[in-house]
Parts: C-alpha cells; structure tokens; sequence
C-alpha cells in the first residue's frame, strides 16, 4: 500500500516570492542532485517543530525542512518538480521534538504510521488557525502531530504536545 504523505527532507537553496506566491527552492538532504521547487500558497501551513506558524521570510537559506506531500496529488512532469506541500516545518537546529502527519481512528491509531496516540490535559488540540478542537473530531482528518519522544514499542506510541486539525480528509 501506498502511503497518503510522504515526507521529504531537504536543504533550502533560495526563497522566492511573487504576486502572492512563494517558492523555496531545495535540495535533498540525502541526495543534492535531487531538487525541487514547493509552490506556497496563502493556505500552505509553514511551521517550526514545536508547532508555531511562521512566516516564508522566516526561513533562512541552507536551513534544514521537512515537507509533508499528499502522494495521491498529481506532480507536473517538469525538472525540477514543481510540488504544492501541505505542510512545510523549519527544522531549527535548537529545537527538539517531531513531526508527523496521518489520518488517526477513533483509537487514536494510525496504520500508515504504525502509530498511536496518548491524549493528556496538557496536549494542545486547535485547527489551522488556532482554534481549540475538540478531540472527538480527529477521527478521519489529517492531523499535524507534533511530540518531544516516542516508545520503540510495536505500535510507536507519542504523547502528542500539540495536534492540530486540518479540514483535508483521508477519503
């Protein structure tokens, strides 16, 4: 099975921005050869790894990212590829924590990411624009996961410190 989201990590080369929309032009961290060019959008969800919207100007060239991409959403054959992500995190080097993005079940459970979810008091559940949500409405919907450790136990289990709710769902 194919995955919904597929994350990809790469290094900045240049930001670019016009009539509204920007462009950051990477490289993979793994591979330089491999670049891309990920179209953002006025809706495209920038963030740091502890979950705090940031603006495109706020991303340094040579900075780390890791950008989360719908696998099922049509790429133009072009080189580089040219990608809409749904969500790009500035990884700053004095920052801990991960990301992760899936559709959970009503057990908090994430096939794709062999991934379960331990809710508490303290995790902070919001939509995109920081709106509490209640935690009944993240069944089915993509779902921003951000948490400082993991078990290495079958399934992974996180105590998330935030969620946040996205409106896109996994169907």
């Amino acid at each position: 099975m194919q995955p919904l989201i597929r994350k990809i990590e790469a290094v900045v080369i240049s930001i670019g921005v016009q009539s509204g929309v920007g462009t950051i032009e990477a490289v993979s961290e793994k591979d330089d050869s491999k670049k891309a060019i990920f179209q953002i959008t006025s809706k495209t969800p920038l963030m740091t790894k502890d979950g705090y919207q940031i603006g495109i100007s706020a991303i340094p060239v040579k900075a780390k990212i890791i950008v989360f991409v719908d696998s099922k959403s049509p790429s133009p054959m072009v080189s580089p590829p040219h990608i809409t992500p749904l969500l790009v995190i500035y990884d700053q080097y004095d920052k801990k924590g991960e990301v992760c993005v899936g559709a959970f079940d009503k057990m908090l459970y994430c096939e794709q990411l062999n991934l379960k979810l331990h809710i508490n008091e303290g995790t902070e559940i919001v939509d995109l624009t920081g709106k509490r949500v209640d935690r009944s409405e993240l069944t089915e919907k993509m779902v921003f996961v951000f948490y400082d450790r993991a078990t290495r136990s079958m399934p992974v289990q996180a105590n998330p410190t935030k969620l946040i709710v996205t409106p896109y769902s996994e169907y």
